[in-house]
Protein backbone atom coordinates (compact mmCIF):
# COMPACT_ATOMS: atom_id res chain seq x y z
CA UNK A 1 0.00 0.00 0.00
CA UNK A 2 1.88 3.52 -0.92
CA UNK A 3 2.37 6.26 1.54
CA UNK A 4 1.70 9.79 1.05
CA UNK A 5 3.75 12.66 2.71
CA UNK A 6 3.16 16.16 3.44
CA UNK A 7 5.17 18.63 5.09
CA UNK A 8 3.70 21.94 6.83
CA UNK A 9 4.51 25.13 5.54
CA UNK A 10 4.46 26.39 9.03
CA UNK A 11 6.35 23.76 11.60
CA UNK A 12 7.66 22.11 9.01
CA UNK A 13 6.01 18.67 10.67
CA UNK A 14 5.99 15.73 8.48
CA UNK A 15 2.68 13.84 8.13
CA UNK A 16 2.51 10.47 6.20
CA UNK A 17 -0.47 8.33 5.67
CA UNK A 18 -0.87 5.03 4.48
CA UNK A 19 -4.02 4.26 2.02
CA UNK A 20 -4.88 2.58 -0.79
CA UNK A 21 -4.26 4.65 -4.28
CA UNK A 22 -8.24 4.51 -5.28
CA UNK A 23 -8.57 6.04 -1.70
CA UNK A 24 -6.26 9.03 -2.20
CA UNK A 25 -7.58 12.45 -3.09
CA UNK A 26 -5.01 15.04 -4.45
CA UNK A 27 -8.04 17.70 -3.77
CA UNK A 28 -8.29 16.51 -0.16
CA UNK A 29 -6.37 19.85 1.75
CA UNK A 30 -4.66 18.08 4.65
CA UNK A 31 -3.56 20.04 7.75
CA UNK A 32 -0.91 19.97 10.72
CA UNK A 33 -1.56 18.19 14.06
CA UNK A 34 0.72 20.41 15.32
CA UNK A 35 0.01 24.20 14.14
CA UNK A 36 -3.23 23.82 12.23
CA UNK A 37 -1.63 25.33 8.85
CA UNK A 38 -1.88 23.69 5.80
CA UNK A 39 0.56 20.75 4.28
CA UNK A 40 1.69 20.60 1.14
CA UNK A 41 2.02 17.12 -0.40
CA UNK A 42 5.72 15.86 -0.99
CA UNK A 43 6.98 12.92 -3.34
CA UNK A 44 10.08 11.12 -2.27
CA UNK A 45 12.17 8.98 -3.90
CA UNK A 46 11.66 5.06 -4.29
CA UNK A 47 14.03 2.45 -3.73
CA UNK A 48 13.77 -0.32 -6.68
CA UNK A 49 16.12 -3.01 -7.77
CA UNK A 50 16.31 -5.39 -10.79
CA UNK A 51 18.03 -8.25 -9.97
CA UNK A 52 19.19 -11.58 -11.75
CA UNK A 53 15.54 -13.20 -13.26
CA UNK A 54 14.29 -9.91 -14.12
CA UNK A 55 13.40 -9.68 -17.80
CA UNK A 56 11.17 -7.52 -20.27
CA UNK A 57 8.41 -10.10 -20.83
CA UNK A 58 8.69 -11.03 -16.76
CA UNK A 59 8.69 -15.04 -18.12
CA UNK A 60 12.16 -16.18 -18.85
CA UNK A 61 13.91 -18.16 -15.89
CA UNK A 62 16.96 -16.84 -14.90
CA UNK A 63 18.81 -20.10 -14.41
CA UNK A 64 20.89 -20.20 -17.62
CA UNK A 65 21.56 -16.28 -17.65
CA UNK A 66 25.26 -15.73 -17.62
CA UNK A 67 25.72 -12.03 -15.86
CA UNK A 68 29.88 -10.79 -15.72
CA UNK A 69 29.21 -11.39 -11.94
CA UNK A 70 29.38 -15.39 -13.08
CA UNK A 71 33.13 -15.07 -13.75
CA UNK A 72 31.89 -14.89 -17.61
CA UNK A 73 32.67 -11.53 -19.62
Amino acid sequence: MPEYTWICNGCTHKITKRMSITKYNPKEQVYCPNCGEEAIRTIEQVGISFGKGFFRDGYQSAKNVKTTTDGDS
